[in-house]
């Protein structure tokens, strides 16, 4: 008999056009060839026929629970002024409590997982009416975006931002002394938790990156081209196109009068929106496929100032075998080798002279595409990243059942 998981998540996993997506969808998959898994996720916009049928293709049980409007908005407000976390409120929904209530009651679970830490108490009691292990992919470690968001913010959202994250560094400390397993995206994610929570049972599942879909291709590139590829009404994201457009971009101009520098990704906000008035600076967009602009741009720029985790835009790219430039915080949770996989840039000078040696060094660039895709497949297969989950699975299935909210 096939194990039975139940998997929470925060958005829904298909298409896979995101960070989040990405992940929530591979691990579905993964899990559906090893066990019989019911699906239930929070969706912030429209389900699509299309949609539907690529999570009923790999579920056995599927639940949308709709979470859009302003009203989810203020039950973050009222939660952070109850004492809670923003986060907490952001992620309420009667519906999904009364989902799981009901499906943990009638299925004998051998796991139940959620992704995030805003909807962890889903998948305990009183809401999870079954003695299935607990496991939260927590994913990065939140507490530190938020302590790293009030670090760079000015007063007084440096201090809503500074509380969310003490607070939810609690909520983290609390899930580690109640649930099963606790997973993130990386070991530089899992060092930073057990340094406030050393006893957590915590590990270290990478994310991976399809690499026949994000294969290398032999064509030349536009020359003199940079491309950023992101969602663009995420914070990190819209920091690093503004800042590089207005900071960096510049200079490269000053050396590379026809250079462009694109910016790709849905969702941008006015402000991204305003910098293709900018000498050189082409705001894209969204697309429907972002590997033609990866491959038909001589660089790949990844500027970010504020990451956590592991950035699927470096991965995507370095499989496409792309030379990348890169900033230090996306690379914590990577184990590559800058100067041999990629380019790392920190101030404005490095930057430069980073892009100038990617478009005037054709051998070294291509040196660089080579080795990051080599590395990718080395390191980043999703089949290979994920297998712990089936050794989780596995112990689970086998081992006795425990009691509701008792951790092993």
């Amino acid at each position: 008999m096939k194990p039975r998981v139940l998997y929470i998540t925060h958005r829904v996993p298909w298409p896979p056009d995101r960070g989040d997506r990405i992940r929530t969808w591979n691990i579905l998959k993964f899990l559906a060839k090893r066990a019989d898994v019911d699906l239930v996720c929070l969706a912030d916009e429209p389900v699509s026929a299309k949609t539907r049928k690529a999570l009923e293709g790999v579920t056995r049980r599927l639940a949308f629970v709709p979470h859009t409007g302003p009203r989810r908005y203020v039950r973050g407000a009222l939660s952070m002024a109850c004492g809670r976390t923003a986060t907490e409120g952001l992620f309420e929904s009667r519906q999904l409590r009364s989902i799981v209530r009901v499906w943990s009651s009638t299925a004998k679970y051998t796991a139940a997982l959620a992704s995030s830490s805003g909807i962890a108490r889903f998948v305990q009691p009183p809401y999870l009416q079954s003695s299935a292990r607990v496991w939260i992919d927590l994913i990065d470690v939140d507490s530190q975006k938020w302590l790293d968001y009030q670090a760079s913010s000015r007063f007084p959202m440096s201090t809503v931002y500074g509380l969310e994250g003490r607070r939810l560094r609690t909520l983290e400390t609390q899930l580690a002394a109640n649930v099963d397993r606790l997973l993130v995206v990386s070991e530089a994610e899992r060092e930073l938790f057990t340094n406030f929570c050393p006893t957590a049972p915590i590990q270290a599942i990478g994310n991976g990156v399809d690499t026949e879909y994000f294969a290398p291709l032999t064509i030349d590139p536009v020359p003199q081209t940079c491309v950023f590829i992101g969602v663009l009404n995420y914070r990190p994201n819209a920091d690093a196109v503004e800042w590089f457009s207005k900071s960096i971009w510049p200079k490269v101009m000053e050396k590379f009068p026809n250079s462009e520098f694109r910016i790709v990704g849905k969702s941008p906000t006015s402000e991204v929106e305003a910098l293709d008035d900018l000498p050189g600076v082409n705001v894209v967009g969204p697309v429907p496929d972002v590997r033609p602009w990866l491959h038909e741009s001589s660089c790949v720029v990844v500027p970010l100032r504020i990451a956590r985790g592991v950035q699927n835009k470096v991965l995507e790219a370095m499989a496409c075998g792309r030379p990348i430039v890169c900033s230090p915080a996306p690379l914590k949770g990577l184990d590559v080798e800058p100067g041999l996989q990629l380019l790392q840039a920190d101030t404005p000078d490095e930057w430069v002279e980073s892009i100038s040696r990617v478009f005037t060094d054709k051998c070294h660039a291509e040196e660089l595409g080579m080795a990051a895709s080599a590395w990718v497949q080395l390191n980043h297969r999703w089949k290979s990243c994920l297998e712990p989950l089936m050794d989780m699975i596995q112990r689970s299935h086998s081992e006795p059942e425990h009691e509701i909210g008792v951790s092993s």
